[in-house]
């Protein structure tokens, strides 16, 4: 047995009633199948990147049964799946195991939707009160908040959490029916909607001089969306031009993206999958419209509207406006700079504070403070000199990563995407 597979055994036993142990007595019967669903039993244990440091965050799934029967959910309603569903009380049972025997120092909180979303978003409210409020928990928490609540629940679960998120899975409304019939996009716009007024009013608080909370912060680190992309015949341009209008609003941290993986008994399971680096390069234009000042008008798509798979958006931009290069590294602002392929918003701002007093001889010294040089060589000049003669080269192929030829197809238990 490995080390997690040992540490997740240990959290179940958790579960049970304190007076229980694992000798005492067996599971209760909607969590002896855990093993038997893989990736879809409640817990996991992930080592994400939250706020500039690595975090160990406890993922726990408080079901996975859904009365939603949504075409590429591994979660659906008439998919033959064993059950389980962890009680809030056993779900706070297990964290706060998990904390004492620093096994993780977050939690990451998702749920199927088994019933009515205004009792499954009860129960959220109640496991995230009993560890806040009765244990004291002042550290980083995530919860997914179900489209369907009501106003008052969106202001609790926000009010509770470091970091709330709401799965659109579509950028249209029309073609999320097609894929998710029981979902409604409008719901699940106002529930981001209601939460991201909370989050930007509790941020301006905050600037205003009233003191932290640290067990009812708010929101602070701001909302995730996610998009499950390739599912529907939405187009990359599509998406962003949805993702660019909700950041316009504030509150927003960052979007997911979730390329389309086939799932086995599902009546998407002979539909393609969609290439990952499509979902890449959709983070890396993502990326581009948050960090670079990139306007969604200037990121560059295909025929078909999507972002080109060749090169990743910022080159593809670049290429796109050889009139904006070369870029001289002397005399460039920091904003030119960090348009350049290979420099970044931070090495961009080194060079400009540097440059008075040092002298950058070749690629070498840009490379020191961060220059991916072998990308941004052919797209600058160094005092007049051009570094590289040519400004991209491509490897040849027999097809381009778009025609996906001779791609195996494969069935999926779960998508790697499925819990973002």
């Amino acid at each position: 047995m490995s080390s997690l597979e040992a540490r997740l055994k240990s959290l179940m036993t958790l579960a049970q009633d304190d007076r229980d142990s694992a000798t005492d007595r067996p599971l209760p019967p909607r969590l002896r199948h855990t093993d038997d669903v893989g990736a879809l039993r409640p817990l996991n244990i992930r080592n994400l990147r939250v706020g500039g440091g690595r975090r160990r965050l406890l993922r726990i799934l408080m079901t996975n049964a859904c009365s939603y029967n949504c075409h590429y959910c591994p979660m659906r309603r008439d998919r033959n799946l064993p059950r389980t569903l962890l009680k809030p009380e056993e779900l706070v049972r297990i964290f706060v195991g998990a904390l004492a025997r620093d096994w993780c120092d977050g939690l990451f909180l998702t749920t199927g939707i088994p019933g009515r979303p205004v009792k499954v978003m009860d129960d959220l409210i109640t496991a995230l009160e009993i560890i806040r409020e009765r244990h004291r928990f002042a550290g980083y928490i995530h919860v997914k908040i179900v489209p369907g609540a009501e106003p008052s629940q969106i202001e609790r679960i926000t009010a509770l959490a470091t970091r709330v998120s709401v799965n659109l899975e579509a950028p249209c409304g029309a073609t999320l029916s097609e894929i998710a019939p029981e979902k409604n996009l409008d719901v699940a716009l106002a529930a981001l909607e209601q939460a991201r007024v909370q989050i930007t009013r509790n941020r301006e608080e905050l600037r205003a001089g009233r003191p932290k909370d640290p067990l009812h912060p708010g929101g602070i680190a701001g909302m995730t969306m996610q998009f499950v992309v390739g599912a529907t015949a939405d187009s990359d341009d599509a998406i962003l031009r949805r993702v660019s209008g909700i950041y316009a609003g504030g509150g927003m941290h960052h979007s997911q993206f979730s390329a389309f993986r086939p799932i086995s008994e599902t009546p998407l399971a002979d539909t393609p999958a969609t290439p990952a680096l499509r979902e890449h390069r959709l983070y890396q234009a993502d990326h581009l419209l948050r960090e670079y000042g990139f306007a969604p008008e200037e990121v560059v798509f295909d025929a078909s509207g999507n972002l080109p798979l060749m090169h990743d958006p910022k080159t593809a931009w670049a290429l796109a406006h050889p009139d904006r290069f070369p870029v001289e590294v002397r005399t460039a602002t920091a904003d030119d700079l960090a348009r350049v392929p290979g420099i970044g918003p931070l090495s961009a701002r080194r060079i400009v504070l540097e440059r008075g007093g040092t002298v950058y001889r070749g690629l070498a010294d840009l490379g020191r403070i961060g220059v991916v040089t072998s990308r941004a060589a052919g797209f600058i000049t160094l005092n007049g000199r051009r570094l590289q003669d040519h400004r991209w080269t491509e490897q040849l192929g027999f097809w381009a990563p778009e025609e996906q030829a001779g791609a195996y197809h494969g069935l999926y238990e779960v998508s790697p995407g499925t819990f973002r």
